[in-house]
């Protein structure tokens, strides 16, 4: 038996409500493991992309890519760009469910990630630091960013 199947029922049902979407997609997929084709989880993807918080994230957005101002985005702090591109891949959100977040990560690589692949806080490579250069290849992994420059990020 699972450690999901022995969950409380009360706290199962309580995570799989409907008027909370990014939690009840993040169960379906983290807690009872649904497969990818599931239409059931298909489905709250679908939802949490379109309500809660993936949303408003999203709709804070600027039309070029970017939160509170362009650059490197890691200031304000958790509300600029670095910071809403992290918490979109903690909240599941992906690239295949709506275009703005490849702009997003594409703006992130185009302003962040500074020659030989050290994402900066400012734009210059001294102002590299590595918990952020694992959180944002992390997330722009995690949000399905297959941009060639990520390698470099990698490396």
């Amino acid at each position: 038996m699972s450690w999901s199947e022995k969950m409380n029922p009360a706290v199962r049902e309580w995570l799989l409500e409907p008027n909370t979407p990014g939690a009840r997609y993040l169960a379906l997929r983290d807690v009872l493991t649904l497969a990818p084709t599931d239409p059931e989880l298909i489905e709250a993807r679908a939802q949490a992309h379109q309500n809660g918080p993936i949303a408003e994230i999203l709709e804070h957005m600027q039309p070029g890519g970017f939160w509170m101002k362009p650059g490197p985005g890691y200031s304000g702090k958790y509300k600029s760009t670095v910071w809403s591109v992290i918490a979109l891949a903690q909240l599941g959100a992906s690239i295949d469910h709506d275009p703005r977040i490849a702009q997003a990560c594409d703006h992130l690589l185009e302003h962040a990630l500074v020659p030989r692949g050290a994402f900066g806080t400012s734009g210059n490579p001294s102002s590299n630091i590595d918990c952020l250069q694992g959180n944002l290849c992390a997330a722009l992994i995690d949000l399905g960013c297959t941009d060639p420059r990520l390698e470099t990020a990698f490396e």
